[in-house]
């Protein structure tokens, strides 16, 4: 059931900004918004009613909405065991760019001994993460898959309740038309899904567009013919997530649809500890030719204006009650969030106004805000001490 017009917005959010300019201009959102500081709420939350709810961005690396979530795989130790290796091996790597970019005047031999280390542990982990896409391959896509009604009349119920979201819609599909095969829309998810794709790759565009715009499903069972397709509330969730992503990347459909947008895509990769604020200015330190250079952050990478921040979360949460996405990470990945709550508290206020503030301005308010949104999850293998490594999917 829809629920409200959405639009969506993505933002990068930190402490600097730049002026009201180019993609930077909350009117890209909306015209009409409220802007005298005054006019803005301080503090907004969507009712329980619109509160977008929390689901995996099925990753493309477990094949999408063409992951079996409710079977588990729990019997996937090896998985697991990489996924801790790579992790140790991306800590070891942030370690020695903390040490390289915090040195003060480090010497030539430093810098080749700590890029030298950076190499091998990259290396390393290129080698589990390739065999750990293998293991993915053989326990998520190359799987037998009921092709025909037939096969799914002589699976178990239980059997049946496991299959992912695009296998159930399929047999569905081919209950309600007529149709013998049962794999169009699993083919199509599995050839846009990869087990080598980067970890953060998925439909997370798609589940928070769908978030807002749609009430949390509840599971639905339907029977035709003798066969029953129960569908879990993550099922559903999964559906809608590739019907909004799919919305967005088609040509003829996403011209039917008005996306307002803050910002805009960052391409460059530069790590918290690479990362520099000078004169109001941001830069970043990579290695070139042995050398530590200091180059500026690029112009889509810089902040959204934080006057854009607060006039876009104040208007759609306090004033038009409606809810947006926000992209929480500021380089090449994306991490897209509906968010649904904001509480701004005032800093100061003073009439010294920064050089590169917006032309025009005359007082300066520091805030701070606190933003509140649904999450997300996708590493299906977790252990009991840490609970951040769940998959977000339930019946």
């Amino acid at each position: 059931m829809k629920r409200s017009l959405y639009l969506l917005l993505v933002l990068i959010v930190s402490s600097t900004a730049m002026g009201f300019e180019g993609d930077n201009d909350p009117r890209f959102m909306d015209a009409n918004y409220q802007r005298s500081f005054k006019s803005l709420p301080l503090h907004g939350r969507l009712t329980t009613n619109f509160t977008p709810w929390s689901s995996s961005f099925w990753p493309h690396i477990y094949g999408g909405i063409a992951f079996r979530w409710n079977n588990y795989y729990q019997d996937a130790p090896l998985v697991r065991k990489m996924q801790h290796e790579v992790t140790a091996l991306k800590d070891e790597v942030k370690a020695l760019k903390k040490e390289l970019f915090t040195t003060v005047n480090p010497t030539p031999q430093l810098i080749s001994k700590i890029t030298s280390k950076m190499v091998t542990a990259n290396n390393q982990k290129q080698i589990i993460l390739r065999d750990k896409a293998n293991e993915h391959k053989r326990l998520f896509f190359d799987i037998k898959r009921p092709r025909t009604l037939n096969d799914v009349r002589a699976m178990k119920q239980e059997e049946l309740d496991q299959l992912s979201a695009a296998e159930k819609y399929d047999i569905y599909r081919a209950l309600v038309f007529g149709y013998s095969g049962t794999t169009m829309l699993t083919n199509n998810v599995l050839q846009l899904t990869k087990p080598y794709s980067a970890y953060w790759e998925g439909i997370c565009d798609g589940w928070a567009s769908a978030s807002i715009e749609f009430y949390e499903p509840k599971p639905k069972s339907v029977s035709i013919n003798g066969i029953t397709v129960n569908f879990g509330s993550s099922d559903l969730k999964a559906l809608l997530s590739y019907y909004h992503a799919a919305m967005t990347s088609n040509l003829r459909t996403a011209s039917y649809n008005k996306v307002g947008r803050v910002g805009v895509r960052c391409n460059t990769e530069f790590p918290e500890e690479a990362w520099i604020l000078k004169d109001g200015k941001e830069y970043y330190k990579s290695v070139v030719g042995g050398k530590i250079v200091t180059k500026p952050v690029p112009h889509e990478c810089l902040d959204v204006n934080a006057g854009a921040f607060h006039i876009v979360v104040a208007n759609q949460l306090a004033l038009k009650g409606q809810g947006f996405i926000v992209d929480i990470v500021r380089d090449i990945e994306i991490w897209n969030q509906p968010v649904f709550a904001y509480d701004t508290q005032i800093i100061n206020e003073t009439n010294n106004i920064r050089p590169n503030a917006t032309y025009g301005t005359t007082k300066q308010v520091h805030v701070k805000t606190k933003i509140q949104y649904s999450n997300d999850g996708g590493r299906m293998f977790w252990q009991q001490d840490d609970p951040e490594e769940e998959f977000y999917a339930w019946w």
